[in-house]
């Protein structure tokens, strides 16, 4: 019999064309991009992105949360492909990284090979 340690490591990460899917086959947790959104701040960043880009002081003022905090949850959304970075010039002439929203749908589907969460643009076509 499998333990839950042998069901939790039953991921399988696949690319199709733009489009990222995360297939985990226990329904033990959530999988980490779905688990990735259950923060306040990490949705509070995402609204904000869908608007416009942003540089991260902008998300710390938007969110009123703390430097740190901002950081943290963008560096976890960069990681899980939801946000891509570009270097920019401040008016002053100062190097630095502004935001952008990556990926805008998420999609979460449940059958009898478990649970599928597919995170994708809203220009992409659905499967």
């Amino acid at each position: 019999m499998a333990t839950t340690a042998d069901r939790m490591s039953q991921t399988d990460e696949r690319t199709d064309a733009g489009t990222t899917r995360l297939i985990d086959q226990t329904c033990e947790s959530a999988p980490p991009r779905l688990d990735l959104l259950d923060d306040e701040y990490t949705r509070e960043i995402l609204v904000a992105l869908y608007r416009d880009p942003q540089l991260g002081r902008e998300l710390t003022a938007t969110c009123g949360a703390s430097r740190a905090t901002v950081y943290r949850r963008l560096d976890r959304l960069q990681t899980a492909g939801f946000v891509t970075t570009e270097t920019v010039v401040d008016p002053d002439g100062h190097h630095c990284d502004a935001y952008r929203l990556a990926r805008d749908r998420l999609t979460v589907r449940i059958d009898a090979d478990g649970l599928t969460v597919t995170v994708q643009s809203t220009g992409e076509q659905s499967d």
